[in-house]
């Protein structure tokens, strides 16, 4: 189908008979008049609205396949398998006598997999002919070796499905993070913010029933269970309605602006060298601290608490992991990247100060776990659009790849950072000070972004 790719001038005085020329040809797939734009005509995916002459505000359906998506493909990834794992990991070393230290370097296989491959498979994802064929094979590669989990049983065979799981995830954030913001070109924060939340509603949702058919059928049924059922997320459900960019369905992106920035007419940003390094310590330290949750119960234990106090907080901090992204999301989309940061960074400064300074008080601690949830937003809210507020949509995405990539480096070794300062201080005090300098300095950081990323544009 041929098209023309002049839009109608807001001020054309033919334009009144374009629009209702317009209007027929998204209906009956026409040939599109001349002054209708090709992003709206040429593809049996119509649109819900359109943007004519005259119009104050740009309106197009909102496309539910691909938020959908998205959350499936994160839900089965990590709601399912990975939030869901350290049960399956308890059950196997309380069935096959693994020293837990040993077991959990399952994890750390997994994500410096992923980190090395990052860079290729995303951009195997992007510059595929069949990019819903990436996502469905990588989406294989990651669920189907976890359901073969049911058969190992030497430790060697943990670690060999550990590393064919990290290929399988590795592009998997980036992927769905750059594919909601070219969809979107409002609301692009909030977006994310609701997709990003599904593993931890998935999580909490199945963890209690997963735990329950473990004890029941077993740990080897479970996870072949597990697996099937994020393979059917991911591949079946998620690949299937995955769509790259908009351009590709024949259509612009949704939101409150007349063309989106990412179709390439945006010039490249004169962002000082030294940024990207700053981002790179700031997000991978920011993004670390996430692994605290993991040390709640022995804080509460410490604190003289019992481990069902533990379990409360730790929960609380799911709360926070929840509701956190949605928040952090809209906040992005109404105060920006940098200011949004800079709230976030000092709301987890605000926990582990609580943590540290009134650990007396059960119900400031529950509250600190709720604000502390929120670290969970860092890498997968907040980077992306920080990346694309600095260096905009021509430059963001290669940013955004290593940035993420470097992230899985950190989180693969930041798990045990925090027990070990516990073991050789005696206390949390040492861990807890290391975990607000952090957020003071990444305060700091976004402050200067603000005063100083409009002279890069």
């Amino acid at each position: 189908m041929k098209t023309r790719e002049t839009l109608i001038h807001p001020h054309d005085t033919a334009a009144d008979e374009r629009t209702e020329t317009l209007r027929k040809c998204v209906r009956s797939e026409e040939t599109c008049p001349k002054g209708a734009s090709e992003a709206y005509c040429g593809t049996s995916e119509k649109p819900l609205g359109q943007r004519f002459a005259g119009d104050d505000v740009f309106y197009q359906g909102f496309p539910w396949k691909i938020v959908l998506a998205s959350m499936a493909i994160l839900g089965g990834a990590q709601g399912v398998i990975l939030n869901t794992s350290g049960i399956t990991l308890a059950a196997i070393v309380r069935d096959l006598g693994f020293r837990a230290g040993d077991l959990t370097v399952f994890y750390t296989i997994l994500y410096l997999v992923a980190a090395l491959c990052v860079p290729f498979t995303s951009r195997a994802f992007f510059a595929a002919a069949h990019p819903r064929a990436v996502t469905a094979l990588l989406g294989a590669l990651f669920a189907l070796p976890f359901a073969g989990m049911s058969a190992c049983s030497q430790l060697w065979h943990w670690y060999a499905a550990a590393a064919v799981c990290g290929v399988g995830y590795s592009c998997m954030m980036v992927s769905v993070m750059t594919v909601l913001n070219s969809w979107f070109a409002s609301r692009k924060g909030l977006v994310i913010g609701v997709a990003m939340s599904a593993p931890g509603l998935l999580g909490a949702l199945l963890a209690p029933p997963y735990a329950a058919c473990v004890e029941a059928f077993g740990w080897r049924a479970s996870v072949a269970a597990a697996g099937a059922l994020a393979f059917a997320l991911i591949v079946l459900c998620g690949a299937t309605m995955f769509v790259p960019s908009p351009q590709l369905a024949g259509r612009a992106p949704w939101g409150n602006a007349a063309h989106d920035s990412s179709a390439g007419d945006e010039k490249p940003r004169r962002v000082p060298p030294f940024v990207f390094p700053l981002c790179l310590v700031t997000f991978a330290s920011l993004n670390a601290l996430f692994q605290f949750y993991l040390q709640l119960p022995l804080l509460a234990k410490t604190l003289g608490y019992s481990l069902a106090s533990g379990a409360v907080l730790t929960s609380c901090s799911m709360i926070g992991n929840i509701g956190g992204k949605v928040l952090l999301g809209a906040a992005i989309d109404r105060l920006g990247a940098f200011r949004s940061g800079t709230l976030l960074a000092l709301s987890l400064l605000t926990a582990f100060a609580v943590f540290q300074f009134l650990p007396g008080i059960f119900p400031a601690l529950c509250a600190a776990s709720v604000l502390f949830g929120g670290s969970f937003a860092t890498g997968g809210v907040l980077l992306p659009q920080t990346c694309l507020a600095i260096w905009g949509h021509a430059d963001y995405r290669p940013r955004l790849s290593r940035l993420t990539a470097f992230n899985m480096f950190a989180a693969a070794f930041s798990g045990s950072v925090f027990p070990y300062l516990y073991d050789f201080t005696g206390g949390w005090a040492a861990a807890l000070l290391l975990c607000m300098s952090i957020c003071a300095a990444a305060a700091a950081t976004f402050a200067f972004f603000t005063r100083t990323a409009k002279k890069w544009a």
